[in-house]
């Protein structure tokens, strides 16, 4: 009996490992469609497993569909409360539906549980000049210089000088 059930989980999780590998093919390829729908099965078959779901979200968010991709990521977070990069893509596709503040919040935490994400200090960056929080921008646009990040020192040079500026006088 005991040989069965171990036979029947390997199985079953080995069936689940394919639609997964399948569907992350897909991603790296493209096919957001076809990925979306491989890591359905793949999500049907481990409905725990919070990578399955960041892959899923990810084809979800590129094909457009970011209630389905942020909806995705919600799930992946209260499976692993701790990854950066679900809370990362959460904000970037909160951004594309247009949830700036939910996106700013996003980005924050993926600062606070991994300070060194070039990119999330220049997105939030982005999205606080946005919305009007110019200082707090060019601290994050010089954070993430100050990591590596070039993009931000278009945006630094642009709207921090003004800042600058006007603090001075």
């Amino acid at each position: 009996m005991v040989r069965f059930l171990l036979f029947g989980l390997l199985f079953f999780c080995s069936s689940c490992m394919l639609e997964y590998s399948s569907g992350l093919a897909k991603l790296r390829s493209e096919d957001y469609k076809g990925a979306n729908e491989d890591l359905s099965i793949a999500f049907q078959k481990d409905p725990f497993n919070p990578e399955i779901l960041f892959a899923r979200a990810l084809s979800r968010g590129f094909y457009g569909h970011y209630t389905g991709a942020i909806n995705d990521l919600t799930r992946a977070i209260k499976l692993d409360p701790n990854n950066a990069s679900y809370y990362f893509y959460r904000g970037y596709f909160k951004s594309k539906f247009g949830k700036e503040k939910g996106a700013i919040e996003d980005y924050s935490m993926t600062i606070l549980l991994y300070p060194y994400y070039p990119e999330a200090y220049y997105n939030r960056g982005i999205k606080l000049l946005n919305t009007g929080y110019l200082s707090e921008a060019c601290q994050d646009f010089q954070t993430a210089i100050d990591l590596g990040d070039t993009l931000s020192i278009k945006y630094k040079n642009v709207y921090c000088r003004k800042e600058i500026i006007s603090k001075a006088e």
